[in-house]
């Protein structure tokens, strides 16, 4: 119940069925019916026609917000939206008699995380870094900020770490060139790739950022599918410059 009551999205855009509480138990969710006019996103995806690839790039802003807003806002993300979990609905416009506008359904809420204050600053400096092309900061960052870590006690352990970070962050900035859209940047890639390389250096994350990482690999796959063209850093900034906790 903590998607529908502490999230805010623009109206009608995000909806999260509510559990049926007396059915819920700590190995079962149950929630309402999200009514027959909810089709599988996939249904979308298939649609190849102009009017169907028009649909798509309207669906791909409001998902990939609603995610972005979970991690950096809300800090309560839905760890597994694959794309049988997402369900869209059409409805009339309130503002033009003409047009259809749609609803996306998150389902089964059941796998929800939260990152650690540091971590999520962490992930906001790297979201960072990719666009102002300044991994080495972010990275000197993360060792700072970590719990526990083993490269300060390696002699220019931190710098290498540090510089690692900025190679990783370098490859992606490069492909600004291309637009720093969903079809040119893999940001689940490069995350991973961080995670890799804190591992090599003793650098302690939190374990939830992995199931972040997962579940924004398999966003950013969908919402690629959708529109190729969407810039992911320019539908970023604002949830980036929310102060941090």
């Amino acid at each position: 119940d903590e998607f529908t009551t502490s999230s805010s999205h623009p109206p009608r855009a995000i909806d999260f069925p509510r559990p049926e509480m007396e059915w819920v138990s700590e190995r079962v969710l149950v929630e309402e019916y999200a009514g027959d006019g909810a089709l599988p996103i996939s249904r979308y995806l298939a649609d190849d026609s102009p009017e169907g690839l028009e649909v798509r790039k309207r669906l791909a802003g409001p998902l990939l917000r609603a995610f972005l807003k979970m991690v950096f806002v809300d800090n309560f993300i839905h760890a597994d939206l694959h794309p049988g979990n997402v369900l869209v609905r059409a409805i009339p416009s309130r503002t033009n008699s003409q047009r259809v506008d749609h609803t996306i359904i998150f389902l089964d809420a059941g796998i929800a995380t939260s990152l650690l204050p540091n971590d999520r600053n962490n992930l906001r400096d790297l979201f960072k870094a990719v666009v102002l092309n300044d991994g080495y900061s972010a990275g000197a960052l993360m060792v700072e900020r970590a719990r526990y870590e083993r490269c300060t006690s390696i002699p220019g352990g931190k710098h290498a770490f540090a510089t690692g970070v900025s190679n990783i962050v370098s490859e992606f900035h490069d492909r600004r060139k291309q637009g720093l859209t969903l079809g040119a940047v893999r940001v689940g890639a490069l995350l991973g790739k961080v995670l890799d390389l804190c591992r090599r250096y003793g650098v302690e994350i939190d374990p939830a950022m992995s199931s972040v990482v997962v579940s924004m690999l398999v966003l950013e796959g969908l919402g690629r599918s959708l529109d190729p063209d969407l810039n992911l850093m320019k539908a970023a900034v604002p949830y980036l410059l929310v102060r941090k906790v």
